[in-house]
């Protein structure tokens, strides 16, 4: 949780800059790309999060990103008090947290989708547009694969679960005759 708060208030001084700039999805698509980079290298990843490795070295390795992806000013600089502060390790929850602020602002939703089976374009525009009327928001969906459904959806958004799966009936059945 604590990990959670400090992401938060990283991103929230990071997005209140980004609109006082003008730039807050500049910044968004800046974090995005360094993240990704970041993320493909588990050996990259572990010597800029670790404390055990110099500053001066961390740096180094980061401007060289920086150049090559060619990031804002601002994201250069809020990424190099991440190395100061030992907090790069919060980057991919900053990134997280800095997409609810724009989502916020946007008046968006993301949903995390989970169905039995990869479902096609034509269900998830139907799937869209049903939860988008149920929470009164731009949706936007994460999806993912879980077998173990057998078949339906669980949706989750904004910290509540919509479960119309067939795994669930079935346990709900099986319950209800245990006790009955």
């Amino acid at each position: 949780m604590k990990g959670n708060i400090v992401a938060r208030r990283y991103a929230q001084a990071l997005f209140e800059l980004g609109e006082e700039v003008k730039k807050e999805s500049q910044f968004l698509k800046d974090l995005e790309a360094i993240d990704e980079i970041v993320s493909s290298s588990e050996e990259l990843k572990s010597i800029l999060e670790s404390p055990l490795y110099d500053l001066t070295l961390k740096r180094k390795i980061l401007d060289g990103i920086i150049a090559k992806v060619g990031l804002s000013d601002y994201v250069s600089r809020f990424l190099g008090i991440l190395l100061e502060k030992d907090r790069f390790r919060n980057l991919a929850d900053i990134m997280d947290s800095y997409r609810e602020f724009m989502d916020k602002k946007s008046g968006k939703v993301r949903v995390q989708l989970l169905t039995a089976t990869a479902i096609g374009d034509d269900i998830k525009s139907k799937v869209s547009k049903a939860l988008s009327k149920v929470v009164g928001k731009e949706v936007e969906l994460e999806m993912a694969v879980d077998k173990s459904l057998i078949g339906g959806i669980i949706a989750e958004v904004e910290g509540t679960v919509y479960d119309g799966s067939i795994k669930t009936q079935l346990e709900r059945i099986k319950q209800s005759l245990k006790e009955g």
